[in-house]
C-alpha cells in the first residue's frame, strides 16, 4: 500500500513537472511565430497585452563597458537595437552627432543686398540693381547720362577720372581718382601745383610758425625742390657726383680721402670719421675693448667689462677695477706741505701792516 502511495505521488509530480516544461516549449514557439508574423506582414502589435509581457521579458542588453549596452557611456551611446520596429524613438538616427545636425548649415546661402542672386554669383553683392560691374561698376547706375563720353576720350563720364578733360592714359600719379591732367595737386603732397616746388615730386612744406606757413625745402634758392633738384647745393656739380650735395663745395677738396669733402666733414682729418666727431672727438678712435658700451675714452675701466660705470670714491677708476673701491687714493699732491711763502698772505704780516712802523 505504501509502496503504491510513494509511486502515484511521483508520478503526480512528474507530469506536473513535464506539462510546465511543455507551457514553457509552446510560448516560445509562439513567440517566435507572432514575431515572423509581424516582420512579415509589418503589423505592430506593441499596443497587446502579450507584447507588453514579452517587452518586461526582454533580457537587457549587456553592458560592454560604455559603448553599447544600456547600463552607461554617454547618452549618445546609450541605446539598444530596435529589432522589431515598434520603438521608433529608440532608432540609432536619434542619436545623430552635432555635425550631422548642422550639414546644411553650409548650404546656407548670403544675399547682401537682397536682389534674389546670392553673393557667391553676385557680381555686385552689396549693390541691389546690379549683378555685374557694368560700365560703371558697382554703385553707379549705367545710366544714359553716366554712360555718356564728354571729353571724347573714349572712357565714360563714370569711369572716366577727368570726365571733362581727355585723358587717353588716364594717369593718376597720387592715386586719389583724380587723374593728373587734372588734379591741383598731381604728387599729393598737400601743395597746389601752382605753388609746388616739386609738383611731380612728393614734397610736403615743412611746418612753419603761427605767423608763417611752412616751407618746401629748397638750399640753393633756385626755385626747384630739393626732392627733385639734380643739383641741390647749387655749385655745378650733381648730386651722385658731388662729395657735399647739400653743401656747395666747387673745388670738392677732401683732405682725408674719405670720400666726404672738407666741407661737410666734421672730422676733415680723420678718416675714419665723417658725419659726427663722436664721443671720443676727431683724431681719437671710438675702441669699447671690454665692450660694454663705453668707449675707451671716457670708461674708468677700459679693460674690464662695467656698463655702469660705478665709481664710489670719485677717483676715476671704476668700482670694477679699484682695488680699493671704498678709499680715494692719496697722492703726493695731497700730501704737499704748503710754501713758507705763503706766510706773507697772512694778514697778521708786518710788511703788509701799514701802522707796524709807526708803532
Amino acid at each position: 500500500m505504501k509502496k503504491t502511495t510513494i509511486f502515484a505521488i511521483f508520478a503526480i509530480f512528474f507530469l506536473f513537472a513535464c506539462n510546465d516544461t511543455v507551457e514553457k516549449i509552446v510560448d516560445i514557439g509562439s513567440f517566435t511565430e507572432e514575431s515572423e508574423i509581424d516582420d512579415n506582414s509589418g503589423t505592430d502589435d506593441s499596443e497587446t497585452t502579450d507584447d507588453a509581457d514579452d517587452e518586461n521579458d526582454r533580457p537587457e542588453w549587456p553592458d560592454d563597458g560604455g559603448n553599447n549596452g544600456w547600463g552607461g557611456g554617454d547618452d549618445d551611446s546609450n541605446w539598444r537595437p530596435d529589432s522589431d520596429g515598434d520603438r521608433p524613438d529608440r532608432d540609432r538616427d536619434d542619436y545623430s552627432d552635432d555635425e550631422n545636425d548642422n550639414e546644411t548649415d553650409e548650404d546656407i546661402s548670403i544675399d547682401s543686398d537682397g536682389d534674389g542672386t546670392v553673393d557667391s554669383e553676385d557680381g555686385c553683392p552689396n549693390d541691389p540693381e546690379k549683378t555685374e560691374p557694368g560700365i560703371c561698376g558697382c554703385g553707379v547706375a549705367d545710366s544714359e547720362e553716366n554712360t555718356k563720353d564728354t571729353d571724347k576720350d573714349g572712357f565714360a563720364d563714370c569711369a572716366d577720372n577727368c570726365p571733362n578733360d581727355a585723358s587717353a592714359n588716364q594717369n593718376d600719379m597720387d592715386g586719389d581718382g583724380i587723374g593728373d591732367i587734372c588734379d591741383p595737386d598731381i604728387d599729393g603732397d598737400d601743395v597746389e601745383n601752382s605753388e609746388d616746388n616739386c609738383p611731380f615730386v612728393k614734397n610736403p612744406a615743412e611746418s612753419g610758425s603761427f605767423w608763417l606757413s611752412g616751407t618746401q625745402a629748397d638750399i640753393d634758392k633756385d626755385g626747384i625742390g630739393d626732392e627733385c633738384d639734380p643739383d641741390i647745393d647749387g655749385d655745378d656739380i650733381l648730386n651722385e657726383n658731388d662729395n657735399c650735395p647739400n653743401k656747395a663745395n666747387k673745388d670738392q677738396e677732401d683732405y682725408d680721402k674719405d670720400g666726404v669733402g672738407d666741407a661737410c666733414d666734421e672730422c676733415p682729418e680723420d678718416a675714419d670719421k665723417k658725419d659726427s666727431k663722436g664721443i671720443c672727438g676727431c683724431g681719437v678712435a671710438e675702441t669699447d675693448t671690454d665692450g660694454d658700451g663705453v668707449p675707451d675714452c671716457i670708461d674708468n675701466c677700459p679693460d674690464l667689462y662695467n656698463a655702469n660705470q660705478l665709481d664710489s670714491d670719485k677717483d676715476g677708476i671704476g668700482d670694477a677695477c679699484d682695488p680699493k673701491p671704498g678709499e680715494k687714493e692719496i697722492t703726493d699732491a695731497d700730501n704737499e706741505i704748503p710754501d713758507a711763502d705763503a706766510d706773507s698772505e697772512n694778514p697778521e704780516d708786518d710788511s703788509e701792516n701799514p701802522d707796524a712802523e709807526s708803532e
